[in-house]
């Protein structure tokens, strides 16, 4: 179900977003939500990144706080440099998550 939101933007923003429009074909309440699903994807990305790197969330659970499959987690990490910080008990751990979430 959608629902409308009003917004009020600057005169700069609304320019940028005439300009997406333009360059992608859309027109403006396609181009508004596909800017803001877009900015909600690198969101989630980025806050799965955070809880990753203080070791709050294990790779496979930043994985789906990401919304990747743990290939596209960890391609993440190694194209920002970020080491894993993963333990033998953590491998084993995402490993059963893992089997559990395919039944």
């Amino acid at each position: 179900m959608s629902k409308n939101i009003a917004a009020r933007i600057p005169k700069e923003l609304e320019k940028e977003i005439d300009d997406y429009m333009k360059d992608k074909g859309l027109d403006k309440s396609a181009a508004i939500r596909k800017i803001l699903e877009t900015g909600i994807f690198n969101w989630k990305i980025e806050k799965a990144l955070t809880l990753y790197k203080l070791k709050r969330v294990s790779l496979w659970k930043a994985s789906h706080i990401a919304n990747l499959s743990l290939r596209e987690m960890m391609d993440e990490l190694n194209n920002r440099k970020i080491p894993l910080n993963i333990s033998s008990q953590d491998i084993i751990d995402d490993i059963k998550a893992a089997q559990q979430a395919e039944l």
